[in-house]
């Protein structure tokens, strides 16, 4: 009989999980100049950023900076903490500006009920991402 690694399963389950997950992220720039602004998954899917959406997060940070927001912004869900982590400058700014969450650090951890209102405010703008560590 053939063992199992559980590791190696639990691994693949979670690719699967990512599995919409885009090739390549694009710039809030950039989708700001496209008529649909979408990202391709790695399953070959076209996820479609709304406009509105994309406007909104251009409201919230300086113009400058519209070149070097990547999009989706991911919320990363780790096995090994509660909660779940942002990351990125822009991004933590981004997320802290909707939560209002005050001081704001270039990292966050969030839970339940703020993944639900950012969710809620950003449903196209934000993807989970899950991590095996």
């Amino acid at each position: 009989m053939k063992r199992i690694d559980s590791d190696n399963l639990i691994k693949k389950q979670v690719l699967s999980l990512n599995r919409h997950l885009p090739r390549k992220r694009k710039t809030l720039a950039e989708l700001l100049e496209e008529d649909k602004p979408h990202v391709i998954g790695a399953d070959g899917v076209r996820h479609r950023f709304r406009n509105d959406e994309i406007k909104k997060i251009a409201g919230l940070i300086n113009t400058e900076h519209h070149r070097n927001l990547k999009l989706p912004i991911y919320i990363e869900i780790d096995t090994t903490t509660s909660g779940a982590r942002i990351a990125g400058k822009l991004e933590t700014q981004i997320v802290c500006k909707i939560l209002k969450l005050d001081p704001c650090k270039n990292e966050l951890f969030i839970y339940r009920p703020e993944m639900k209102e950012l969710r809620k405010e950003f449903p196209t703008v934000t993807q989970y991402i899950f991590l095996v560590r």
